[in-house]
């Protein structure tokens, strides 16, 4: 059984990581002007509901804000491949010639899918849906082993 240990020492207030991981990270994950407020802790910032197109302010710690911004850059040599090629958005035209060019039909594959059956509800048996799928993470103060 392979065991590891993680010691973290907390040094100062993360003011150099932040301007450090500020200069470095990928553009387009939030600007600075959408960073409103950083204090005791808490970061505050704005975003754009994808849903809704209207702004929305968010108040988080300062290792969730981190791990929100971390979950959107690669590692190094990865590249974002729904930028290129057909899985472009804007490939729309091509994705349709492929398909002509291929005798693929997408609904056939549709058709093969095999449906699930719902989950339903423990108290009230009412068929629930999947809202939102997301990473799991430990906070920082339980990760942690002396």
């Amino acid at each position: 059984m392979l065991t590891s240990q993680i010691r973290i020492i907390i040094v100062g207030k993360g003011k150099k990581a932040i301007i450090y991981l500020g200069k470095y990270l990928y553009k387009g994950v939030i600007q600075e002007k959408d960073i409103l407020k950083n204090e005791n802790g808490k970061v505050t910032f704005r975003f754009i509901n994808s849903k809704t197109k209207v702004y929305q302010t968010k108040t988080v710690s300062g290792e969730e804000f981190l791990w929100l911004l971390l979950k959107h850059v690669l590692p190094k040599g990865f590249r974002r491949v729904r930028n290129f090629g057909f899985l472009n958005p804007r490939s729309k035209q091509l994705v349709k010639l492929l398909q002509y060019l291929l005798n693929l039909n997408p609904f056939d594959f549709l058709k093969k899918l095999k449906h699930r059956p719902k989950i339903r509800c423990k108290c009230c048996g009412s068929p629930m849906e999947i809202v939102q799928t997301m990473i799991v993470h430990l906070p920082l103060h339980l990760a942690m082993i002396s």
